[in-house]
């Protein structure tokens, strides 16, 4: 049996989608699809990826520093800071080292 491994991050802010800047709450450790639909961002590297459609409820485990308008109709949260990674006994639930 694998152990399961999830992911907890600080927090999770509304994102400003823009053509023009980066978010002023950015960056972004990933992001947290609200609302299904098209989705383009910029990596913290600088390269600008249309993502096609994302699906509610999915997350994105890219570094993001800009959500644009054009090309986005998705609503995404901005997960902040790194993940903290854990795994988990898929049959206890406890926390594994």
């Amino acid at each position: 049996m694998s152990n399961i491994l999830s992911r907890v991050y600080e927090d999770a802010v509304t994102v400003s989608a823009s053509d023009a800047t980066a978010d002023p709450a950015g960056p972004f450790a990933g992001l947290f699809v609200v609302t299904g639909g098209t989705l383009k961002v910029t990596t913290l590297r600088g390269t600008t990826q249309s993502l096609g459609t994302v699906v509610a409820g999915a997350e994105i485990h890219i570094a993001i520093s800009r959500v644009w308008s054009t090309g986005t109709s998705a609503t995404v949260l901005g997960l902040m800071s790194p993940p903290f990674k854990t795994s988990l006994n898929p049959g206890t639930g406890e926390v594994l080292p």
